[in-house]
């Protein structure tokens, strides 16, 4: 018998986001959204830096919410509760790589507000989602990922 909470990678974290999208009605997750279809939808409200960035990094943001004029991106993470609730000592926050954490510094330069969902997984498949702003969030700085690899950013 198999279990998620378990399990690692890349398949846990999608099932943790759509664990999330549940919880938000106008939540659009990037990876199962047609990104030309969004722009041409969305596109007239936000500023050509805005536009743009949207266009470069469709796919390093995983969710977007547009509620009463205002765009929120989100990283999210999935985390085992079982775990961390296991271990004394040990913080509980999310990993990010540089890539991640650049781009997200990009979008609040250009005026997105940018959270952190955490979706926590606890036993008997209930789970538990915590939101923080990104720039309030702690943090642990992960190694470089095969596409982060020339990852170019502005300095400004």
């Amino acid at each position: 018998m198999y279990n998620l909470k378990r399990g690692g990678g890349t398949y846990k974290g999608i099932i943790g986001e759509c664990m999330f999208k549940l919880t938000r009605r106008y939540l659009i997750l990037t990876k199962f959204f047609n990104k030309k279809k969004y722009l041409d939808f969305f596109g007239g409200r936000f500023s050509i830096e805005q536009k743009s960035f949207i266009d470069n990094h469709w796919y390093s943001i995983d969710a977007l919410e547009f509620i009463y004029g205002k765009i929120t991106l989100f990283e999210i993470k999935t985390l085992n509760d079982f775990y961390y609730s296991k271990l004394d000592g040990i913080n509980r926050v999310p990993q990010f790589t540089q890539h991640t954490i650049e781009i997200y510094k990009e979008a609040l330069r250009l005026g997105f507000d940018v959270k952190v969902a955490v979706v926590w997984l606890k036993e008997n498949w209930d789970y538990e989602v915590s939101i923080s702003d990104f720039d309030k969030c702690n943090y642990f700085v992960d190694g470089s990922r095969k596409y982060d690899h020339g990852a170019i950013f502005e300095k400004k």
